[in-house]
């Protein structure tokens, strides 16, 4: 594991495609304005026509075995081509397949269904010779270019032909995808990006299947309207594949400190169309006023017309009236006496030069070279100089030019360095202008000086007390996060509860977890009846015996132990598994296997599996089951890998069959609470999560807590007197009365009996402990707790 931070890796949702409601609610926030009334009626009209085309998709995909055949058929020869069509197979017994593997919950159609899944796809011969009449007495069949020549299947090879059928599939699939989004960026992009895969000697033919695929989809569609629909949205896909092989967009590097890089084509076909503004005099005044405001977005992050409009009124006279060029009223807005106000008095330098990098360059800082050439400009000549570096800079001039606006040139745009990502992406965030602390320049010296202490999660020692990952919480104040590089052998930071040991023996009081079991391991005794393991025939207990409490480890006890343990909770009666609980107690089954069986049930599939995503439902199961949080990426793999192939109920037997469980809890103990993060002790403590940068001192047990603190005692007239603190054990919290009564003197203190504090080595409190007054320790216990 590494000291050195990095950027971190914040995750990014870029858009995979559009539909009609966000290309027109993005185009509209990109202006920063509400709908126009021609925005509203393209919206009216897509959820107007939302029935017709679920309608024509739905269609398509009955016929899709026909349609595919059709295009299949037209350029294969030698055999049927639909034998080689591969169904994608569903995720059984994965979250999301609504139905489980395990034969208790297959219903009959189900297994059925599961069962056909394996079964051979193809085109029925009846059928197949019925659309084969109907296609030949249809007219409008599309003719095949001369240079086109069929392909034998056989020589073809049995892999290329699974190939071309799941392309041929796909590309179907995707004119349904797009006719009910109801815009075609979903054929654009991934048609372009088969393009690039597929081989450059059967694009031909592929377009001759497309076309042929495209006739025969025509021939379900009586009504004009859907036919028009279906064309359109084939002629797209048609053009789109006739399209040569996209090549990816280069970011060339203006220095040796700013390297080349490239992106793939299809990343900036599905972003979100960003607007080129561009300024020139045979504009008209509207539109004019539009690429103004534009730069205003750019340079203040926001629209200044209305409230600063009159103090830049000259500018802006100046540049639509062709006296200066955009380039220049970028230059005269930075060094105006607003930005000045906004992004140079209330911030360091160091970071008003991230700001400005962002605001007239378009991305962040992308070294500490760089920074250095622009802290040297501001130092020796100032903020103006500064500005005028950006816009001089060869690097505007190549993106920008003399007419454009700058823009954010981030992910979608061109391709982004690996080194700044983190940075970067918070940079362009809309509250980019709240963060105070300069994070480009703090993120660049800690490349070369190291952290003591420091956890691959960041300074937070793993933050996150169920998800495992590089995942990192939202800073909503204070911002400081340094996460540094950890590979699949880095391991968690993880604190022993204090579960199931005695601190190698000690009986000093080192504190626990608080909510964990602490010493107290609930164990399943089959062979003791009653109290004859605890005393002997003469009614006297033996010195000897262990110092078992009957009410927390009797067969009842045990089992309503292990409930709690596998669900987090208490179960409802009906809930409960009657039938296993009976093999328990018969002696069929061991501890170990009953655990099993809950962790196998409906209600427990549910509650941790169905409704979570794949690593937090394995963090939760392996905590539940094992006791510990996960060690690293190394152990995850490892599930992902039996969930993945095996599904939920292989996990759950990898989990209980291992050697870990074997070694820690055997064939009779309740699994419990072994470990914990950093972040689960804090949260769990009695001050708070803000309790994990200060020290406290932890009470043992909560009834200790509890006596350590004043707590009110009514008498019988409703008069409120207090009981003095106990000066043995240091409170947790201050007491929350608001006017605390004064300690009473050291002579009317009460004395506690040696007995009063001690424990039993099950971690209970003996049942003949009393305390001076003739009440047992557990009875004052109740009655402070009753009254508070």
């Amino acid at each position: 594991m590494t000291d050195r931070i990095n950027g971190g890796s914040p995750t990014v949702h870029p858009q995979l495609y559009h539909t009609v409601p966000t290309a027109v609610i993005v185009g509209a926030q990109q202006r920063d304005r509400y709908l126009n009334q021609s925005e509203a009626k393209e919206l009216s009209a897509f959820f107007g026509s939302g029935l017709k085309r679920l309608e024509i998709a739905q269609t398509l995909t009955q016929q899709a075995n026909n349609i595919v055949a059709a295009g299949a058929n037209r350029i294969f020869v030698g055999g049927n081509a639909m034998a080689y069509l591969e169904r994608p197979e569903d995720p059984l017994g994965l979250p999301g397949s609504g139905y489980y593997v395990g034969e208790d919950y297959l219903t009959a159609a189900k297994k059925s269904q599961a069962a056909s899944r394996d079964l051979p796809r193809f085109v029925d011969p009846v059928n197949g010779l019925m659309e084969w009449v109907k296609g030949m007495m249809s007219g409008g069949k599309p003719a095949a270019p001369s240079q086109f020549r069929t392909i034998d299947i056989t020589r073809y090879g049995t892999v290329r032909m699974k190939r071309s059928l799941r392309d041929l599939s796909w590309f179907l699939r995707y004119i349904t995808y797009a006719i009910v989004a109801g815009d075609t960026s979903i054929i654009s992009v991934n048609t372009r990006g088969l393009r690039g895969v597929i081989p450059e000697d059967a694009t031909l033919a592929t377009i001759v299947a497309l076309r042929e695929m495209q006739w025969k989809a025509l021939t379900y569609f009586t009504s004009e309207a859907s036919s028009a629909v279906v064309k359109r949205y084939f002629d797209v896909l048609i053009s789109d594949y006739e399209v040569e092989k996209p090549s990816p967009r280069l970011r060339s590097g203006v220095s040796k400190h700013h390297p080349g890089l490239q992106l793939p084509q299809s990343y900036g076909d599905s972003n979100s169309p960003q607007p080129r503004w561009v300024m020139r005099l045979t504009l008209p005044d509207i539109e004019k006023d539009e690429v103004v405001r534009a730069a205003y977005r750019q340079v203040f992050e926001r629209d200044i017309t209305h409230p600063y409009g009159p103090t830049i009124a000259e500018l802006i006279s100046q540049v639509k009236s062709g006296s200066w060029s955009m380039k220049e009223f970028i230059r005269h807005l930075g060094k105006s006496r607003l930005y000045r106000q906004l992004y140079y008095e209330p911030y360091s330098i160091s970071r008003s030069i991230e700001l400005a990098c962002r605001h007239f360059l378009g991305r962040g800082l992308s070294c500490m070279e760089e920074f250095q050439t622009y802290f040297d400009v501001m130092s020796t000549q100032g903020f103006p100089a500064l500005v005028d570096t950006f816009i001089d800079s060869a690097e505007y001039t190549d993106y920008f030019g003399e007419e454009t606006v700058p823009y954010l040139r981030g992910l979608g745009m061109e391709a982004q360095e690996c080194r700044i990502w983190g940075p970067q992406m918070e940079l362009f965030k809309y509250s980019a202008p709240v963060r105070k602390v300069p994070q480009f320049v703090t993120t660049f010296a800690g490349y070369q000086q190291p952290l003591p202490n420091q956890h691959p999660y960041g300074v937070g020692n793993d933050p996150l007390e169920i998800q495992f990952g590089a995942i990192f919480p939202q800073e909503r104040r204070d911002p400081r996060a340094q996460p540094a590089h950890f590979s699949k052998e880095s391991r968690r930071i993880l604190i022993d509860s204090g579960a199931g040991s005695r601190h190698n023996g000690s009986t000093a009081h080192l504190g626990r977890v608080p909510g964990s079991p602490g010493n107290h391991v609930i164990k399943w005794e089959s062979g003791r009846i009653g109290h004859s393991r605890l005393f002997n025939p003469m009614g006297r207990a033996r010195s000897s015996a262990p110092s078992l409490n009957l009410t927390h480890h009797s067969h009842g006890a045990v089992i309503h132990a292990a409930y709690r343990q596998v669900f987090g909770h208490e179960v409802f009666e009906g809930q409960r598994q009657s039938v296993v609980e009976t093999q328990l107690k018969a002696g069929k089954i061991t501890l170990r296997e009953f655990v099993r069986q809950l962790a196998k049930t409906r209600l427990f599939r549910q509650t941790y599996w169905e409704k979570l995503y794949i690593t937090k439902a394995i963090e939760y199961i392996h905590r539940r089951l094992l006791g510990r949080p996960t060690y690293g990426r190394e152990e995850m793999a490892q599930y992902y890998d039996i969930c993945a192939h095996d599904g939920f109920y292989a996990f759950v037997d990898a989990l209980i069959d291992s050697d870990e469980y074997v070694e820690v809890f055997g064939d009779d103990i309740v699994p419990y609470e072994r470990y914990v993060t950093p972040r689960g002790l804090a949260l769990r403590s009695p001050q708070g999560a803000v309790a994990l940068a200060k020290p406290r001192d932890n009470p043992t047990t909560a009834g200790e807590w509890m006596r350590s603190h004043p707590y009110p005692v009514s008498n019988r007239h409703g008069a409120q007197t207090a009981v003095a603190e106990r000066p043995q054990v240091a409170p947790a919290v201050s007491p929350t009365s608001a006017q605390p009564h004064p300690p009473a003197s050291p002579m009317e203190l009460p004395q506690e009996s040696p007995a009063a504090v001690q424990t039993a080595d099950n971690g209970d409190m003996p049942t003949d402990t009393t305390s001076p007054d003739g009440k047992t320790v557990a009875a004052e216990a109740a009655e402070a707790s009753a009254q508070i």
